[in-house]
């Protein structure tokens, strides 16, 4: 049992509350234990000047300062920039780039990831609310004619996995969805993105004491896949609410 009662194979209690920021053209708070992240999708006034095909999708992370004790800076740092480089690319693997252009030409997007309480687990988590808010952005930009066909050609989500000790059994174990309690003592430590329609985005792994076997990676994606599968159905459900209150 771990310290928070869960089983090994258990998500933290998740949500998404979409259209949290009502300014945004796509918004969602999501939570992951006590982790929670703001996630907002807006469109850029023009695309990068570097861009010659296609549109852009990036990410901004940040953490508040009272995110975390003691208090954090504002000023990104080395493995915030890291991080927001992780969300971007996850973002961009759901996105036909190619259809992110309408009849004005091509459409840039970012969404940003700000870390309100931060428990583990809050890249992840930023994904997951990422994709959320940046599947409302193009749907609003659809109602309006930016854009004039869908380029969001699966969902992208993303959960903690590692190897961590148990302490009432004298024993070490892999485990699904870190809490920092968990994350601070992991022995293996691997975050895994994936896509619904099938397929890996990117798997961070480090053995934080030395090498881990292949055995231990398989049960540490096996346990990802099966997580990354409720958080999927969290986010469809998220998606469909939003699209039967627009009906009513």
């Amino acid at each position: 049992m771990r310290h928070d009662g869960r089983a090994l194979d258990q998500l933290r209690p998740f949500s998404l509350e979409p259209g949290f920021i009502g300014s945004a053209l796509g918004s969602v708070l999501v939570a992951t234990g006590r982790t929670r992240v703001i996630c907002t999708a807006s469109r850029e006034a023009k695309p990068p000047g570097w861009l010659t095909q296609g549109g852009w999708v990036t990410a901004e992370y940040a953490m508040l300062p009272g995110a975390v004790r003691p208090r954090g800076r504002r000023e990104p740092d080395g493995r915030a920039k890291e991080i927001q480089r992780l969300i971007g690319r996850s973002l961009r693997a759901a996105i036909d780039l190619e259809k992110l252009v309408g009849p004005q030409g091509p459409v840039a997007l970012t969404v940003d990831c700000d870390v309100i309480e931060a428990d583990g687990g809050t890249r992840t988590a930023a994904i997951t609310g990422g994709m959320v808010a940046l599947a409302l952005a193009v749907r609003a930009l659809q109602r309006e004619g930016v854009l004039t066909a869908d380029p969001v050609r699966s969902l992208v989500a993303a959960v903690s996995v590692g190897v961590c000790p148990l302490p009432a059994a004298g024993a070490e174990a892999p485990m699904l969805d870190l809490a920092y309690v968990e994350d601070s003592q992991a022995v293996v430590d691997c975050n895994v993105v994936m896509l619904e329609r099938g397929g890996l985005v990117e798997i961070q792994g480090t053995g934080e004491r030395g090498g881990f076997d292949r055995p231990t990676l398989s049960r540490m994606l096996d346990l990802a896949e099966s997580g990354i599968a409720s958080l999927f159905a969290g986010q469809r459900a998220a998606l469909a609410k939003v699209a039967e209150q627009a009906r009513l």
